[in-house]
């Protein structure tokens, strides 16, 4: 057998072997292009059930995401009327303090001379005119108004420092026709995020001189009935109102909230390790959350912390592998 014939069945035998592989790899012994190079789309924790979509989250899991869960308990309120306003400068907490004759302005041994924007204690030694009676501030309060300096001459009666009291600031509040007439008592809530913003009581100082100078409405004063640190004259404030009677219902907490579309949501556990979202009625606001009086029970638990991780994995799994091929 020459060499050529040799070669030649060599070659034919590898022709055949690999003939041989391309049907097989037809038949299915090999890999698609989908199957080597395509997306393969990540397990999904999310099922339909029901008609709701419930995210599974095993212990390991959950854990992981750092969830915390709150079991809810009924609770009572009110509906309110929301009213706008205004913290106003109070001229009864409002002290001058006054040169009680012409000379020279000094701060004594032991006093100090503030400025604009400190605060200073009752009592406290502040400065001297001359050879009268050292001046002391006869309320605490901030500083308010700067009129001399230590080392200036001062007239008598000339005004050198202003002092006003905020810690119990006046509101001024525009009242709508649709409110009931002005109670003895309100709640007054500070700027933010509604439930989130600090609330405090307010007691009814009468009618303001002017109306609203905004919606021209007629206003009236109320003063905090306690303390409320960082309260400033021009902040605008809401005053809450009673517009109906109390009932019962539960309310679902700040950190139970995630919003989607526009409306807020929170996961709540249909058995452990399964969280369906559940939509939460805005319409009343409550301190530390909303007010809720349908659609939840007494006993419903919910996701506190973490909420934001279920609704990103619940839409995570809405991505197809023809999304992420289009992206």
């Amino acid at each position: 057998m020459s060499q050529w014939t040799v070669r030649g069945l060599l070659v034919g035998g590898v022709v055949a072997l690999a003939v041989g592989g391309v049907l097989l790899w037809q038949r299915g012994g090999g890999t698609s292009d989908e199957d080597a190079g395509g997306p393969i789309a990540p397990p999904t924790r999310v099922r339909a059930v029901g008609g709701d979509v419930v995210i599974a989250i095993d212990a390991e899991d959950a854990a992981r995401l750092g969830l915390r869960l709150a079991r809810l308990s009924p609770i009572r309120s009110a509906p309110e009327i929301r009213l706008a306003g205004e913290l106003v400068p109070d001229p009864q907490r409002t002290t001058a303090i006054r040169a009680p004759l012409a000379g020279r302005l000094s701060t004594p041994e032991g006093g100090r001379w503030p400025a604009y924007g400190e605060r200073v204690s009752k009592g406290e030694v502040l400065a001297q005119v001359s050879d009268a009676m050292p001046l002391e501030a006869p309320r605490a309060g901030a500083v308010t108004a700067v009129g001399a300096q230590p080392g200036e001459m001062v007239a008598a009666g000339q005004v050198l420092l202003e002092l006003t009291d905020y810690s119990r600031p006046v509101a001024r509040i525009g009242w709508s026709a649709a409110a009931p007439p002005p109670p003895s008592r309100i709640t007054l809530e500070a700027p933010g995020s509604g439930p989130r913003s600090p609330r405090v009581a307010a007691d009814l100082v009468g009618a303001a001189p002017e109306a609203d100078p905004v919606t021209r409405l007629p206003a009236y004063l109320y003063r905090a009935a306690r303390e409320w640190p960082g309260a400033r004259p021009g902040t605008t404030v809401s005053a809450l109102l009673p517009a109906g009677p109390v009932t019962a219902g539960l309310l679902i907490p700040d950190g139970a909230l995630v919003q989607w579309e526009g409306l807020v949501w929170a996961y709540v556990q249909r058995e452990p390790g399964r969280y369906v979202r559940r939509r939460v009625p805005t319409d009343r606001p409550a301190p530390g959350g909303f007010f809720v009086a349908a659609g939840w029970r007494p006993g419903d638990t919910v996701v506190v912390t973490g909420a934001e991780q279920l609704l990103s994995e619940e839409f995570r799994a809405r991505v197809t592998v023809g999304d992420e091929q289009a992206e």
